[in-house]
């Protein structure tokens, strides 16, 4: 007589000893051990990737600041040193825009509450440089911006650099 599959199986649970049946407090302790080293892990994980994403959006914010300074560095017009039409930010020599221990630059605003989150500080440094180009020369002006900022205590800047020739 041919024997039916599912009571074979039927068989094994009814033989299998009771003491077996369930887990032992050590295996039970072990596996609670290892969830919570786990969620550990990926807590710390979490934290870690908010802070750099935090980092990260003042960092683009301190960028767009610097950028911008650039950008009216290079577009103020008219710019002819035969001429001495030299717009106020190519003006030879360095030009502060709050202070560490004073901030007043917007790096970072809240989007929901609209409030600023964290201010910053700027210098422009704008320097004289004349060029030899064939027989003539050329006075052009480099400059550098340095937008800084303070996140949980500690320091951060971003610098840029650019170079303008007069417009003729």
């Amino acid at each position: 007589m041919p024997c039916d599959p599912s009571m074979k199986y039927n068989t094994l649970w009814i033989t299998r000893s009771k003491d077996r049946a369930a887990f032992t407090i050590v295996e039970i302790m072990v596996a609670c051990g290892m969830l919570a080293i786990t969620a550990a892990a990926a807590i710390g994980t979490l934290i870690r990737m908010n802070n750099n994403a935090a980092l990260a959006r003042l960092q683009t914010g301190a960028s767009t600041v610097a950028q911008e300074r650039i950008d009216h560095i290079l577009e103020d017009e008219p710019f002819d040193v035969l001429k001495s039409q030299i717009p106020d930010v190519l003006e030879v020599g360095t030009k502060t825009i709050g202070t560490p221990s004073n901030p007043t630059i917007p790096i970072y605003t809240d989007p929901i509450t609209n409030q600023v989150i964290v201010y910053g500080w700027m210098t422009s440094t704008v320097s004289k440089t004349t060029l030899a180009y064939g027989p003539w020369t050329v006075e052009v002006r480099s400059a550098e911006v340095v937008v800084g900022y303070q996140f949980r205590g500690k320091p951060y800047s971003v610098r840029m650099c650019t170079v303008r020739s007069p417009d003729i």
